[in-house]
């Protein structure tokens, strides 16, 4: 199995790069966990790029570019509600980003705003 993955994460690289839409993607069409994808992408040394989050990103949006950016209420609302000991998962991000038909991008912008932390990415990648 790790070698089908391994096949389809060289085929869909951009620039040397994994994208994190393209991980998952990857994760459901071979019926495997995203986290299998990510720690089959870490051990061939790629690294991943465009998180749907904001990280990993070569326009990662900083809080101070976020400061002036105007966002939704219920956006914000939403993201407080739902915070686990302070903080935000990823899986968390894309539930809220469903329920309120935004993009995960604009739920971790959202989080990064009020200084809010997002845990536990699917892929592995942080903690």
């Amino acid at each position: 199995m790790s070698t089908e993955i391994e096949k389809k994460i060289t085929s869909s690289l951009v620039e040397g790069h994994l994208q994190c839409a393209v991980a998952f993607d990857i994760a459901r069409e071979a019926k495997v966990n995203r986290k299998d994808v990510g720690e089959a992408a870490d051990r061939m040394k790629i690294r991943v790029a465009d998180c749907q989050l904001g990280f990993f990103s070569k326009q990662k949006a900083t809080h101070a570019g976020l400061a002036d950016k105007e966002m939704d209420q219920s956006l914000l609302d939403e993201i407080e509600a739902s915070l686990v000991d302070g903080h935000l998962t990823c899986p968390l991000t894309f539930n809220i980003a469903a329920k309120l038909r935004v993009t995960p991008r604009e739920v971790g912008d959202g989080a990064s705003k009020q200084g809010i932390m997002i845990k536990s990415c699917q892929l592995g990648f942080f903690p």
